[in-house]
């Protein structure tokens, strides 16, 4: 009686080759599903700011009230011509147009100067009081929209 002879080891070579590929492709597959993306960079988001009033002029005075919509608003001053030379003084606040509180110092400077002043409060009416010797002065009064 003939033998025959079943290369079953050809066979299991065969199924493990199968389960090797098929196993690379489920790995390739997973790597590729599983793949670290960053997530997208966030847009700073600048606030837009929208001119509540200027007001210019020299010496001290209380200015008339202004409105203030959202609650970051800034102040855009400046002093220049100062005369005579070393004996400039600006001092401004911003007070409540309701109970004439002072709710913020603006600026607190001598001589010839420039800066902006940030606040954050409530929504409220303001007025600006400046006590100003020697210097020319400007503000402008701005606010975040965005």
């Amino acid at each position: 009686m003939a033998q025959t002879h079943v290369q079953k080891p050809k066979v299991q070579r065969l199924k493990s080759n199968r389960l090797a590929s098929a196993g690379l492709a489920l790995s390739l597959l997973g790597f590729t599903a599983c793949e670290y993306k960053p997530p997208p960079a966030e847009k700073s988001s600048e606030p837009v700011w929208k001119e509540v009033g200027t007001w210019s002029g020299h010496g001290t005075q209380q200015l008339e009230t202004f409105p203030i919509e959202h609650f970051t608003w800034r102040v855009k001053w400046e002093t220049k011509n100062e005369s005579p030379p070393g004996s400039g003084r600006f001092h401004v606040t911003a007070n409540s147009g309701d109970s004439g509180r002072i709710l913020a110092e603006v600026a607190d400077v001598q001589g010839v100067d420039k800066d902006v002043t940030y606040i954050t409060e409530l929504p409220h009416r303001y007025y600006f009081v400046v006590t100003s010797t020697g210097v020319d002065w400007t503000l402008t009064a701005e606010e975040a929209i965005q």
